[in-house]
């Protein structure tokens, strides 16, 4: 495969084993206290999206910048087959957690070639310096001998997209203690940083984050999910 060729993915119904989403929020709400109230309508879809890439049946999968951990816990606690370990390059990881969690230098992921199936990246790159995405992508793929980098992120195509993101992104993170500071990608700076990465890939499609007034200021196309392989695997 050529290094940066993207195939879109339609979309699919989840799993059969995906629980309710009721199920989801109650799990959510007993580690962050904010779910008792506030439906997590995004990270249940996210949930559901990432039921249709993360590889089957078992797999060891890497939450690169993990952040306070809940979706590695989500993953662990409803995937069938799936163990998670979550690092960040700060500890804030919720203590109540029960999945394995680490921090590192953000650069460099401390573990031998090929020790887990699938790396993720949930809503992270955006946020890492763009010196180095390539490399961090590149070490993702290093970690998983190639073979899986899921990634769910973000999409500008102008300025406006940009003021939309950086809004969605401190009214969604400043509330966790979360990273604020960010520089979005366009598709062509998408496309670069898989070449640059040597990976190839699928891209989901039909993203449905928000529905109604909230589609309409923030469009669901400003959401996207890769999933990615090294192109050298063919």
């Amino acid at each position: 495969m050529i290094a940066g060729s993207i195939a879109a993915l339609a979309p699919q119904a989840p799993p059969a084993w995906f629980p309710p989403d009721t199920v989801i929020a109650a799990m959510l709400a007993q580690h962050q206290p904010i779910y008792r109230w506030r439906k997590p309508r995004y990270i249940v879809q996210l949930l559901r999206d990432l039921a249709l890439l993360l590889p089957e049946p078992n797999c060891r999968v890497l939450d690169v910048g993990g952040g306070s951990g809940l979706v590695a816990e989500a993953i662990t606690r409803f995937f069938p087959g799936k163990s998670v370990t979550a690092i960040d390059v700060v500890d804030r990881f919720l203590p109540s957690l029960t999945v394995e969690r680490k921090t590192f230098d953000g650069r460099t992921i401390p573990c031998a070639d090929g020790a887990y199936h699938c790396a993720l990246f949930s809503n992270v790159l955006h946020h890492v310096p763009r010196e180095i995405r390539a490399t961090l992508v590149a070490e993702a793929l290093r970690a998983t001998g190639g073979a899986c980098v899921v990634i769910k992120d973000h999409v500008a195509g102008s300025a406006l997209d940009r003021a939309r993101l950086a809004w969605l992104d401190f009214v969604g993170n400043l509330p966790f203690g979360g990273m604020v500071q960010a520089a979005y990608l366009s598709e062509t700076a998408w496309h670069e940083l898989f070449v640059a990465a040597n990976c190839c890939g699928e891209r989901l499609a039909g993203m449905h984050y928000r529905t109604g007034a909230a589609a309409l200021a923030f469009p669901n196309r400003l959401e996207v999910l890769f999933r990615l392989r090294s192109a050298s695997r063919g």
